[in-house]
């Protein structure tokens, strides 16, 4: 959507003032303490046009909220801002363009079937996790694998089990509560493919950017746990920044067409996630950081709450979805 805009020149001045604010604080001039340079130093570093520029995304940031409830629509992402007249005296004319919430019509999401995978454990499974076992404990042990046979003694020595009998139980137990988990995970997972795959809604491209971006950003956190950078990752696959978000498009329409879905699913049904399940959500993050609940409070921008009243919400209305579907096996 496009929005032309016309404010007064007047109005810019303030913002002026504080572009040459926020330049004393990041600039370097000798003789001056950053934050302490006076307008009229900064005036003989600095380009006017590149004050003026800030000035204005001050004065858009100022008046935006505005604007959007005034013409009712939801954004999506940031916009983009275009100047049409900026003459000193004169009304400054400048256009808005952003990306509208875009209209969601549902597929069928009740009722839709899903086959679930088969968590039985397999005698096999059993014996291949008791040989993982007995392979590692010998290596740590410094001992003959062949020293080590398969009896109650060997049960005694890893793990707490009495017997032979009762490791094997516990090792298929905890192969089952894995596999179920993993099953589960499964379930939602094809629910939410095929709500992205019923949902009719022509998704703007800002939305695709936005999700990459996020799918990106997963990445280097995943890469950051094996030691690696984004950087050396593009490297040991031969790819560029480009290319790597390219390949993502296909499946970031995927996801956000899926939570488009969620989203107009949690407003059908008048779903909401409860104030006592964010302060727990709240309070498992803060204790994976190390901190209290109120200190995690504190230091989180809006936009992160935001984040995470919403991944719950979405979390919510999969829970709905699945408990309505009729799920095989």
């Amino acid at each position: 959507m496009l929005l032309d805009i016309e404010e007064e020149y007047g109005k810019l001045k303030p913002h002026i003032d504080e572009a040459y604010k926020e330049a004393s604080r990041e600039v370097n001039i000798p003789g001056f303490r950053p934050g302490k340079v006076p307008a009229d130093v900064l005036k003989k570093y600095l380009k006017e046009d590149a004050i003026i520029d800030r000035a204005i995304q001050l004065l858009v940031a100022e008046i935006y909220p505005a604007v959007l409830e005034e013409v009712k629509i939801k954004p999506v992402d940031y916009p983009n801002v275009e100047v049409k007249q900026l003459k000193k005296g004169d009304p400054i004319i400048f256009s808005i363009k952003v990306d509208v919430h875009p209209d969601v019509k549902l597929g069928t999401y009740k009722g839709m079937r899903i086959k679930k995978k088969d968590t039985a454990v397999g005698d096999a499974e059993v014996d291949t996790t008791l040989e993982f076992i007995r392979k590692n404990y010998a290596k740590q042990s410094n001992v003959q694998e062949a020293d080590l046979p398969m009896d109650d003694e060997f049960a005694k020595k890893v793990s707490r089990s009495n017997t032979l009998e009762e490791l094997k139980a516990l090792i298929r137990s905890n192969i089952e509560e894995e596999k179920k988990k993993e099953a589960d995970l499964a379930v939602r997972d094809e629910a939410t493919r095929k709500l992205s795959e019923a949902v009719e809604v022509d998704v703007p491209s800002g939305m695709v950017e936005r999700e990459i971006d996020m799918m990106i950003s997963d990445l280097e956190v995943s890469l950051k746990r094996s030691k690696m950078t984004l950087q050396s990752y593009l490297s040991a696959t031969k790819k560029d920044i480009n290319k790597l978000r390219e390949e993502m498009k296909a499946s970031a329409l995927i996801r956000v067409k899926a939570k488009l879905a969620l989203e107009a699913i949690a407003e059908k049904e008048k779903l909401a996630v409860d104030e006592k399940d964010i302060n727990k959500e709240i309070e498992a993050l803060a204790q994976h950081v190390g901190k209290s609940a109120e200190e995690y409070k504190a230091e989180v921008s809006a936009e992160v709450m935001e984040y995470i009243n919403d991944y719950m919400l979405r979390e919510k209305t999969i829970d709905f979805v699945v408990s309505k579907a009729k799920v095989e096996g």
